[in-house]
This record gives structure tokens, sequence and C-alpha cells, in this order.
């Protein structure tokens, strides 16, 4: 028996968009639960659906979007491996390091490593988040070292992966510096909440353009790929 899976890079990215939309929309009302009407709770919903908190829906989402990512790179770099074409390693890289996002984004590395950080930095304004001294030049040299690669690509996917870092970027390292600067004078409020609202969005929705590039180029370049499980054969 043969199962045929067919994926609409289209849809995909509408159905995600709409989601993300979705879960920003819920977490902002219950931010606006906490800060306006008094009620933080509300039955743990209002911290279930909270982006600015881990271990609940949105951070799972983020997780499992990201470890799609990390599956279809790694799937990209195989194929380019079959046909001995340039900048393999550069997908396996890519693959990697998006695994690793997956992987922080419930583990909360990052969030552990900024406490290790700010005893060793200054946390003041726009660096109130340690590990955002670091996030800046690791994101100039990742790029400095992608250039080529970025322009080897069909213009289309170079487009949609500049325009993907560009919004991810933003948010990730942007929106952070504002939050930690806010967070720093005037502690947790509303606008902390709308600030870090606005970055996790940027980061969710960073990563549905992002996907939505890989399964067009996927779609575009690959064409049709075939997976089968098969017992192995024994040597007579």
């Amino acid at each position: 028996m043969r199962l045929a899976l067919f994926i609409s890079p289209r849809r995909v990215g509408i159905l995600l968009t709409i989601v993300v939309i979705g879960l920003s929309i819920i977490s902002f009302a219950g931010q606006f639960s906490t800060y306006v009407l008094g009620h933080g709770r509300v039955f743990g919903l209002v911290r279930l659906f909270d982006v600015g908190q881990d271990s609940n829906i949105p951070t799972w989402y983020s997780s499992i979007m990201l470890l799609f990512c990390s599956l279809l790179l790694a799937l990209i770099a195989k194929s380019q491996k079959t046909a001995r074409t340039r900048y393999i390693l550069h997908w396996k890289v890519l693959a990697a390091i998006f695994l690793y996002m997956s992987i922080d984004e419930v583990a909360m590395i990052h969030e552990n490593a900024d406490i290790i950080l700010g005893s060793h930095i200054s946390r003041t304004g726009f660096l109130h988040f340690g590990w955002v001294a670091v996030g800046i030049p690791l994101t100039i040299i990742f790029v400095l070292s992608y250039l080529k690669f970025l322009t080897h690509l069909p213009k289309k996917t170079r487009l949609l992966f500049v325009v993907a870092g560009t919004i991810f970027v933003s948010g990730a390292i942007g929106a952070e510096m504002f939050a930690g600067r806010h967070n720093e004078i005037y502690n947790l409020d509303l606008t902390y909440a709308m600030i870090t609202a606005v970055e996790e969005f940027c980061e969710m929705f960073g990563i549905v353009v992002f996907l939505y590039a890989l399964l067009s180029y996927i779609n575009e370049h690959l064409q049709e790929v075939n997976f089968s499980i098969k017992e192995a054969v024994q040597a007579k």
C-alpha cells in the first residue's frame, strides 16, 4: 500500500499565520485581564496562553515548528548531498541550529545562560537581559558567514529567508532589548506585556515565513519526496 501526502506551502503558511495571530490575541487578552481587570489567573488560562511564559501552549507550538524546520532543512541537506551540489554543510548547520532552538524553547537554555552572563556583564538599559550581549555578535557572525550561501539560493527563496530572518531577529533581539530596558525602569506592567507580545509574535511569524520558504523550495526544486520503510535485507 502506498500512502501519498500532499502539502501546500501556501495553505500551511495561511493556517500557521492564523494560529500565530490567534495565540497572540488570546495572550494579550490574558495580559489585559491581569493588568487592567485585575484577574491574573482565570482558571489558569492566562498563564497557559501567555506568550511571555514558558512550558505552555505557545512554547510547545514554537518548539514543534522549529523542529519541523530542522527536519525540512535536514531533508534539503540530504537532497543536496545526493545531487552533489555546493553548500551542503550550510544546510546541515542550519538544521542543527534549528534543532537547538527547538530544544532551547522548552529547556530554557538561553534563560539559564542569562543568569550566568549577568554576573559577568553590566545588565543595564538595553542589555538588561545579558544573553543579548552575546546574541548580537553571534547573529552578525552568522549573517556574514551565510552571505555567499544566500546569493546561491533562488531569488524567491533568498528573499523569503531574508524577510523571515529580519522579522525573527527584530523580535528575538530588537524587541527583547526594549522589553529589558522597560522592565528595568518600570518593572512588569501592561506595556511590558505588549512589548513581549510583539517580540513573541515576530519570532513565531518569522518562523512561519521561514517554514513557508522551505516548503516552497522543496516544492519547486525537489518536486517529489519519497519515504520508504523496509526491513533490512540480510546477506545470504
